[in-house]
């Protein structure tokens, strides 16, 4: 599971560099969400949304997308505040989906519609979410041995003290 977790922020970190890297992107962003895209695919109540928040906002809406990228990436690799990555994710992960018009089954005659990227992205971050073992060999494990009080938030594990032995296990009374 450490694995998928450090997939998943590399991901979303390559996003956020690919992002960084293109001075170009508040103004294409803005340009294409302007001209209609994002929004025409987009479910009615998602279109409502973007037509009243995110078109009028487009340059803040991508410099916050490009700092979320970066940050849930950085996150997820370092398995650092795991559980509020993941969480952080699943939302940039669904927003996404929704502008290019949500889950839906194809022709068979282009690119798969129904299992893409940000589908398959938001399905791991859940399981990041709910997984322990996702927690092992981060630093969230560190901040739990300074404040043990927080290891069922940040780690899915009732016990405080970080991972033991080969496995991370749990204490044997």
């Amino acid at each position: 599971m450490v694995w998928v977790r450090v997939i998943v922020g590399a991901v979303w970190l390559n996003a956020g560099l690919e992002k960084l890297l293109n001075p170009s992107f508040p103004r294409q962003f803005a340009d294409i969400l302007a001209a209609g895209g994002f929004v025409s695919q987009a479910p009615p109540f998602f279109q409502t949304f973007m037509i009243n928040n995110v078109i009028p906002n487009a340059g803040a809406v991508a410099q916050f997308v490009r700092a979320a990228e970066l940050m849930i990436g950085l996150a997820l690799i370092l398995g650092l505040l795991t559980n509020f990555a993941a969480l952080g994710s699943i939302i940039l992960s669904a927003m996404i989906l929704f502008s290019q018009g949500g889950v839906r089954f194809g022709t068979g005659l282009g690119t798969p519609e129904f299992l893409n990227i940000n589908l398959l992205t938001a399905l791991l971050s859940i399981t990041i979410l709910f997984s322990a073992a996702a927690k092992y060999s981060s630093a969230d494990v560190n901040l739990v041995r300074r404040s043990p009080a927080l290891s069922l938030l940040l780690t899915n594990r009732r016990s405080g003290g970080g991972s033991r032995g080969r496995r991370g296990g749990s204490r044997r009374h």
